[in-house]
């Protein structure tokens, strides 16, 4: 008992245990970096969440939300409001069409795009 350390109790690995699980996410979908400072996640990989307070990482999808996905790339034009976004980047929308545009934000992105470049997923 004398060679044990605080740290190594059971007490102390049972709660660093569940704190390793409840921070412990599964990836269900492919994310494609949408800049250098992004990380490639595929389907089956664990990810363990250190922090989720910053502003920039945790995003939340809130109720009525629409989480889009785009088939192929769009070069926005700025001065029109609109964003580029690339094949397989994921959006988030809260607002109806506008014609034959809907306005989405991607990462720290916010602009129009085509509908007929996303789908619902």
């Amino acid at each position: 008992m004398g060679d044990q350390k605080p740290e190594d109790s059971p007490v102390r690995c049972h709660l660093r245990k569940d704190v390793l699980q409840l921070n412990t996410y599964v990836a269900l979908h492919h994310f494609i970096p949408q800049d250098s400072q992004d990380l490639e996640i595929r389907p089956g990989d664990r990810i363990l969440l250190l922090d989720g307070s910053g502003e920039d990482w945790w995003k939340q999808v809130r109720a009525g939300d629409r989480v889009l996905r785009c088939h192929r790339t769009f070069i926005g034009c700025k001065e029109q409001g609109q964003i580029s976004v690339k094949e397989g980047q994921i959006c988030v929308s809260s607002e109806d069409e506008r014609g034959d545009f809907i306005r989405v934000t991607s990462g720290k992105k916010r602009g129009f795009v085509p509908c007929d470049i996303l789908e619902d997923i």
